[in-house]
């Protein structure tokens, strides 16, 4: 794809994305989806692991499907994107899981765009989704205190857009950003709730560790595969 035709989809895409002051009322049992992919040549294995609010690890899902387009910084949503996309459509029609929140490794609106993948996914499947990242694309002034939960707002243009935050004590911090439809604070708040034990939240972590797996050519019989 001409790269001046995904900036200005890009653009247009960054304009419908909805963040909200308020906080979602999400209950102990609702869903969320932890989702992180990993790629050999132009296969993409999309994981999915499946929560509920309490922490509860439901069910883990698995896609092998193709790649979006060939990663272009700047652009990471129109690779990751779509494979996503199809992956979460499989699971809500074969399986009729909808979540009520989408988490994925990597970027909301903390995007030099204002549309990072976490974006990109929200407007498409219209469901609030958040990005929790291990490294930053804007740049920012100062750091966090290393008690868990410190937090450093991060801005761009003048607005808040994330944070880097500290899930853990004495650990390196993460960077999170509301995709879609879910606060700044609400972002946070979530962020180091499914983060109790490790740095990388527990959605993600799941789902990354099950990505790798199958990339490599393994298999985990606890896994659906779809």
């Amino acid at each position: 794809m001409e790269l001046d035709f995904l900036l200005q989809e890009q653009k247009l895409l960054a304009k419908q994305v909805i963040i909200p002051t308020d906080f979602h009322q999400f209950q102990p049992y609702d869903l969320l989806f932890g989702i992180d992919i990993q790629y050999v040549d132009e296969n993409a294995f999309c994981a999915v692991s499946v929560h509920q609010f309490n922490g509860l690890h439901l069910h883990t899902f698995l896609v092998k499907t193709k790649t979006g387009m060939s990663y272009v910084s700047g652009f990471f949503c129109f690779r990751e994107g779509p494979p996503i996309l199809r992956t979460i459509r499989k699971i809500l029609n074969r399986k009729n899981v909808i979540p009520k929140l989408i988490i994925l490794d990597g970027h909301g609106i903390a995007h030099p765009r204002k549309l990072g993948v976490a974006s990109w996914v929200g407007v498409k499947t219209n469901l609030p989704s958040m990005g929790i990242a291990k490294r930053p694309l804007l740049q920012y002034q100062g750091g966090v205190a290393e008690e868990r939960g410190a937090v450093l707002p991060i801005k761009y243009q003048k607005k808040v857009v994330g944070a880097m935050l500290r899930t853990q004590t004495n650990v390196k911090p993460v960077f999170v950003s509301p995709g879609y439809n879910i606060s700044i604070k609400q972002a946070n708040k979530v962020a180091l709730e499914v983060s109790p034990d490790y740095r990388i939240a527990n959605p993600i972590r799941i789902a990354d560790k099950t990505a790798r797996t199958f990339a490599r050519g393994g298999r985990n019989p606890k896994v659906i595969i779809l």
